[in-house]
């Protein structure tokens, strides 16, 4: 198949998605979730509630998915103004009956699945960036997205199942899911912060995107991108600042960084080997780039990512 834009921007996200509570929860109840290096979901699959996000609060209802892509402490309660109590106290008192924790009263029932995308090998949030930090795709949406609302109840159902495999099932789904998030907000008409998805908006800086991240070694110039997606040269860099929030070329210095704490990470080359494959001129100029990103030389960050391996 051909790459697409978007699935050339995903090729460098390693994040690994799980589901860490299905719920049973009659009201009244609540819950604080503490923030953390991932992003947080959850499915409200019956019921409802409400969600407070610092001084925000968004109704949950059955059916809609919220996403927090920033990694936030938030809570989730019955009603607006309902205690929550902190999530690991919930869990250590509430374990799990055929895979669903139940808590609460004995009021209207809501369950949810609530999960993370969490970052692989020691990487921090930064591929995250440029995504809204708060999503919430309501029922009227997901009525347009098919395959996502599938996927929706394939994830409710595998989450609260004890057959075997139901677990790595639902892991699996939880990574199209991410993918399937991230589809519905470049199609979306909505606001974005500067980044790659308010890039991949525009077709011609999301030609730009899908030729830095397949070729990220090649030595792009700021004309070159430019005329690659008809553009002029001066037209091209401002759209590019404006829409991702960035220069082209610091794009792509970042974009090969990126790629370099990858391979430290998951391949056995050498340090030079994986300068060139990055397009770095020599090993010299990638420790000097690299110490100004990681705060530490490509070495370091290889035995720290591999537990002092």
């Amino acid at each position: 198949m051909t790459m697409d834009p978007l699935s050339a921007v995903l090729r460098g996200m390693h994040l690994s998605g799980s589901i860490y509570a299905t719920w049973e929860l009659r009201a009244p109840w609540g819950m604080d979730l503490p923030g953390g290096p991932f992003a947080a979901f959850h499915l409200v699959e019956e019921g409802g509630g409400w969600l407070r996000l610092g001084r925000d609060v968004h109704r949950l209802e059955a059916g809609e998915l919220v996403v927090l892509f920033r990694g936030q402490a938030h809570q989730l309660t019955a009603t607006r103004t309902s205690p929550a109590v902190p999530l690991g106290r919930l869990l250590a008192r509430h374990a799990p009956v055929a895979g669903v924790h139940r808590a609460g009263g004995a009021g209207e029932l809501a369950r949810l699945v609530c999960g993370k995308f969490a970052p692989e090998g020691g990487q921090d949030l930064r591929m995250l960036r440029g995504l809204p930090p708060f999503v919430h795709l309501r029922r009227e949406q997901l009525a347009s997205l098919p395959t996502l609302r599938a996927l929706l109840t394939s994830l409710a159902h595998e989450a609260s199942s004890t057959a075997p495999g139901a677990a790595t099932a639902a892991a699996r789904i939880t990574d199209a899911l991410f993918v399937q998030v991230l589809r519905a907000l470049v199609l979306d008409s909505g606001e974005a912060p500067p980044g790659w998805l308010a890039g991949l908006r525009e077709p011609r800086l999301a030609e730009a995107l899908h030729r830095l991240h397949t070729e990220p070694a090649r030595a792009w110039s700021v004309a070159e991108l430019a005329t690659q997606v008809g553009m002029s040269r001066t037209r091209f860099a401002t759209l590019f600042q404006q829409r991702i929030g960035q220069p082209p070329m610091t794009y792509l210095a970042n974009l090969r960084l990126e790629l370099v704490a990858q391979r430290l990470r998951d391949s056995e080359e050498s340090i030079a080997e994986i300068a060139h494959a990055a397009g770095f001129a020599s090993q010299t100029g990638l420790n000097r780039a690299f110490r100004r990103r990681f705060h530490q030389p490509p070495s370091a960050f290889r035995r720290a990512t591999r537990g002092g391996a």
